[in-house]
């Protein structure tokens, strides 16, 4: 794998995960279910989910920054190694690309 295709596989599971809180209960999430019982009216219930997915870019941005060394996670700053099973190292400019 390299580091493109890891982030575009993680850029794919957060769309996934917000298209399924996006379909309320049926989408078979707590978040789905839980927006729904909420009684939004559909443009608002589109709003949130756009906070959603914007509030999960932000926090995963911020742990990849993390794990490559350009910011800290929780007050301690290190640079972390991530390769996948064929020893292929992935970090390096993870939150370069995740940002783009």
């Amino acid at each position: 794998m390299t580091p493109e295709q890891f982030i575009e596989n993680v850029s794919k599971e957060i769309d996934s995960l917000v298209a399924l809180y996006a379909q309320g209960s049926s989408g078979q999430t707590e978040v789905g279910t839980k927006l729904d019982s909420f009684g939004l009216p559909q443009e608002t219930k589109e709003q949130v989910v756009g906070l959603i997915h914007q509030a999960i870019n932000e926090s995963t941005y911020n742990l990849i920054c993390g794990l490559e060394g350009s910011a800290s996670l929780a007050g301690t700053q290190e640079i972390y190694t991530i390769s996948d099973e064929q020893g292929n190292e992935l970090s390096g400019n993870l939150d370069g690309l995740f940002y783009e």
